[in-house]
Parts: C-alpha cells; structure tokens; sequence
C-alpha cells in the first residue's frame, strides 16, 4: 500500500483547479518560392469554459475525463484519433436530429446518451492508444496513482483504461436517464429529477443547453459533448449536492486539517469518531432528536479521549432538495450546545445514505493524513449500529466493495473499522455524492 503521505499529496495536487479557458491554434501560413503558393487553413476549435462548480463535478464523477481535460499530448492525441472523431461526427448529427425532431427532455437524453456499440468501440481504442502511444500510456498510469479507481488499479494497463472508461459512459448515461428521461435512480424520494420531461419550460431549458453544446464539435474531444450534456442537466435540475462544500479541507475544516498535520497519533486508540446522520425528514426542521442523540454519544467518546477528531456524515438528504445538511447541522450542535472545540469536528457533507457515511468518511481519514493502520470508531444508536454490523451484501450491492477492512461490533452503539483505499473508486451511479 502506498504511503499515507503519498496518498495526500497525490489529492491535494488533484484538488487544484483545472482551468479549460478557450484557446485557438495558431496556423502558419508559409509561402513557397514556386509558382504554387500553398496556403494552409486555420480550423477553429470551440473549446468550452468550464464553471467552477462542473471542475468539481467532474472531478468527483468523471476522474479519467477531469485528467484528459487538463489538455496535454495525451488530449491531442485523443483529438486526433480518427475512430474517436468519427464518433464524435455521429454524436453531432444525432443531437443535431433530436434539437429539431424532439418534444421533450427524455427524447435529447437518449441522444446524448452512449450507445453500447460506442462504449465498446471507445473501449478498444483506448486499449490500443494505451498500448501505443507513449502519452495515453502515462496518462494511465497516473491514473493509478491518484488511486480514483482503485479496484482496477491491479489490472492490466488495457484493461484498466477500458473499466475506466466504462464507468465514466455509465456515470453520463445515469445523469442522462434520471435527470432527463426521469428515470427512478435507486433512491427516488431524494434523488429524483426535479421536472416532469415534458414540462414545457423544462424542455425549453434542455434545448438552450443542447444548442450551446452542439456548438463544441470538429477539433474537440469526442467525449465533450455527452460531458457538457450531462453537468448541464444537473445543472438545469438544481442537483448540485456533489460539488457544495469542496474543497473539504477548507471552510468548515480548515481548523481541523490544520489540527490534523500536527497530530501526535500514538495518544489516541482511534483516528476519528464517526457519527452518521439523521435527517428529520419534516421540511423546514433542520435535526431531529435522533441526530441530537447520536451526537452526545460521540462527545462522550470524544471527551473519553479515544479519539482526536470527531467526523459528522451526511449532506442534504430528507426530506427532498432539503436546504439543511446533516453535517453542517451536527457540527453546529457539537460545538453551540455540547462543547466540542470547532478544530475537533469534520464535516462530511456528502453522503446521502449509510453506505457512504462510512465510505465518504474513510475517504476522509486519508485526505486528513490520519494514520490508515489506526481504527475508526463508528458511534450511532443501537439500531443503525446493528445495520451496520450487517451491511456488507448492501455495500457490494450499492457501491461495488467495503470502503474498509473488518468490522467488528464494540457495543451496542459501537462499531470498529479500518480504512481501506478502495473507499477513492468513484461510484457511476450517485452523481449527488459519486
């Protein structure tokens, strides 16, 4: 395993923002002493400007695509590549149909959607680029340093490269599917589209956007216009969620990461104190008593001494598109009405089920720099912390692996984990907290 120094070094270089401005080859024109002066043609790239917040998003959901869009030789060659151009010439011509031919937002998601046919074939490619050409090659390799997919990290360079891919096409077609087609996600009581597909307005909304895409075509990167496609429904659909708070070492835990680089870990049997949210699930309450409960049995280890920091997990979950995160909520309560120092509570802001609370937190012990070979205590009422103890067929069903290695139950509050890097793989499926 790789160091834990490394690891944070490698997020926080992956947390710099990446700046995608537009920019337009120069063209030399040169001019022959023969007869025949050969003048070459300028070809304007429309390159699209990436908001701040679509960085983020891109980042959390589409790793493989946020690192070829730093621009580089390994993008140029993508651009050049003519299976991919070719590709992307369908892509153009299919949306360009459904701009004129649609009558609502389903019909354009399934046009900016990848086909399976294309999937495989981009797949390949990328197997042959990464075989072949010296830049696509390294390009995977640091992919499988920043470990953001980490269960394919043993495989084959080829085959790396393909899951890569395979999972950024199944993260668009996801957005596309619920938050154009309005098809239920797993969770559709907090995750669902926010329009009916044929709301009028809706659809007006969708067209401006498509017409804005349509515009990013020859001398772009194939997967471009799916990509815009994608952030733009969210977008549209208000499911920003993903991209609050970022970057998590700052604002609210800028006391706690400074703390956190500091730290004498040898005086504490545990690394962190985990404490899943509970939403009130009643509009305009902002924590119910549960949560309440679960934060004083965390103050009471805190106060034990067993831990340096306490990381409060949950982001704005029930009831639907509720303006209060559980984290921001717990934090206040922890440091307003039971004492907790601010520099001693982490907020985990994301995670919209109890799957991810545990993941999102042991993401978060390596971005903290806390030591991975330190236990994390996990601190919920009895019910929840039974669940957990249970939960390993939900985690292979919903994410894909555990986010740590062994469990096992202290009390009947209690449970104890290790961090595990697969915590990093990002999950196609969840574009609120991927």
């Amino acid at each position: 395993m790789r160091s834990v120094v490394n690891m944070s070094l490698c997020m926080l270089l992956c947390l710099v923002t990446l700046t995608a401005q537009s920019q337009r080859r120069k063209t030399t024109r040169s001019k022959s002493k023969a007869r025949t002066t050969k003048t070459a043609k300028s070809t304007k790239t429309v390159a699209p400007s990436y908001t701040t917040a679509q960085q983020v998003q891109m980042r959390k959901s589409f790793y493989l695509l946020y690192l070829l869009e730093r621009k580089g030789d390994a993008h140029d060659a993508i651009v050049k590549d003519a299976v991919f151009n070719q590709i992307a010439k369908d892509r153009q011509a299919r949306l360009t149909a459904a701009y004129s031919q649609c009558g609502d937002a389903a019909c354009i998601g399934k046009a900016l959607e990848w086909t399976a046919d294309e999937i495989q074939e981009v797949g390949e490619e990328f197997k042959r680029l990464a075989v072949s050409n010296a830049d696509v090659a390294e390009t995977v390799q640091r992919l499988k340093v920043v470990d953001r997919y980490p269960l394919y990290t043993e495989s084959s360079d080829t085959a790396f490269i393909r899951k890569a891919w395979q999972d950024v096409a199944a993260g668009i077609n996801h957005i596309c599917k619920v938050y154009l087609e309005g098809v239920p996600p797993r969770y559709p009581r907090i995750d669902s589209i926010s329009f009916r597909p044929s709301d009028p307005a809706f659809v007006k909304q969708v067209k401006t956007a498509v017409q804005q895409i349509m515009a990013v075509g020859t001398g772009n990167a194939f997967y471009r216009q799916p990509l815009l496609g994608s952030l733009k429904a969210l977008e549209i659909n208000g499911r920003d969620e993903a991209t609050r708070y970022e970057p998590l070492y700052k604002g609210e835990n800028a006391a706690a990461f400074a703390k956190s680089r500091r730290m004498n870990w040898n005086a504490y049997r545990f690394s962190s104190i985990m404490v899943p949210g509970s939403g009130p699930g009643k509009a305009g309450q902002s924590m119910d008593s549960m949560g309440m409960f679960r934060c004083k049995l965390a103050a009471e280890q805190y106060r034990d001494n067993v831990a340096p920091f306490i990381i409060v997990s949950g982001g704005h979950v029930h009831p639907y598109k509720t303006p209060f995160c559980e984290a921001i909520e717990m934090k206040k309560y922890m440091v307003s009405k039971l004492g907790i120092p601010d520099s001693a509570v982490i907020i985990e802001p994301h995670a919209r089920h109890t799957t991810t609370n545990i993941r999102n937190a042991v993401r978060l012990v390596y971005l903290f720099n806390m030591p991975a070979s330190k236990p994390m205590l996990i601190v919920s009422d009895s019910f929840q912390s039974l669940a957990i103890e249970k939960m390993a067929a939900r985690f292979i069903n919903e994410i894909g692996y555990l986010p740590y290695t062994g469990l096992e139950r202290k009390a009947t509050t209690e449970n104890i984990i290790l961090p595990d890097l697969k915590a990093w793989q990002q999950d196609p499926e969840d574009p609120l907290d991927p």
